[in-house]
């Protein structure tokens, strides 16, 4: 075996020496490990052991998996439960509900017996003629209007309180959303759409309407010729 030449003889001792320093270099990390688990005293575990603890994990989701379904189905149950202990209390408020607006409606048509009532009267009174139509049958009739007017007036004080209000038409814009057309006519004195006469009064309470009123509407001028 031939002596190496001095200048082979360097450049392979350079290479050696090159190969012992990259040994000696420690390899980067892998990506996604964290810093702690590299700085960490502990010994790496080996694959059998890493693999027990992988088993072990996917029990524990299994069983938090589990528990999360039993929470969510007593969750549920109790929800139901409680639905159905509040659905007496909502049919006893809407059998109030419903109670109420007969009790209004009830008021409303005594209201309309006392208005034509009193509109008669109040006819009849204008036309009295003559001494003794006059003597006899004007006192009566004026205490008719006098008291079925105070009757009105009382009743009108108790639909306020229960928060009925009348719904101004005469003279006003005619308002489908409060108002029904019984008549459309043509009225040269009023602008068209406007309401000319209220056969029956409407009312609301709380915003809602109760009854709807029924008013003849203004059509507008006649065309000329």
């Amino acid at each position: 075996m031939s002596v190496p030449e001095p200048d082979a003889r360097a450049r392979l001792r350079e290479i050696v020496v090159r190969w012992l320093d990259e040994l000696d270099t420690r390899e980067p990390p892998p990506e996604g490990v964290a810093p702690e688990v590299l700085t960490s005293a502990e010994e790496a575990p080996d694959l059998s052991t890493l693999l027990g603890q992988l088993v072990a994990l996917t029990r524990e989701v299994q069983l938090q998996g589990r528990a999360t379904n039993r929470l969510h189905a007593d969750l549920s149950a109790a929800v139901e439960h409680m639905n159905q202990s509040l659905t007496p209390a909502r049919q006893l408020a809407e059998a109030r509900r419903e109670a109420r607006h007969e009790v209004i409606g009830e008021l409303l048509e005594v209201r309309d017996r006392l208005t034509r009532g009193l509109d008669e009267a109040r006819r009849r009174l204008a036309a009295l003629r003559g001494l003794r139509a006059r003597l006899g049958q004007r006192p009566v009739l004026a205490a008719l209007v006098g008291g079925t007017t105070l009757a009105r007036e009382r009743l009108d004080d108790a639909l306020r309180r229960l928060d009925v209000h009348e719904i101004a038409c005469h003279g006003e814009p005619f308002d489908p959303t409060l108002m029904r057309a019984v008549e459309v006519v043509e009225a040269a004195a009023a602008p068209p759409g406007t309401v000319i006469e209220v056969f029956r009064t409407g009312y609301t309470s709380s915003g809602r309407v109760l009854r709807f009123a029924e008013v003849k509407v203004a059509a507008g001028a006649p065309p000329a010729g």
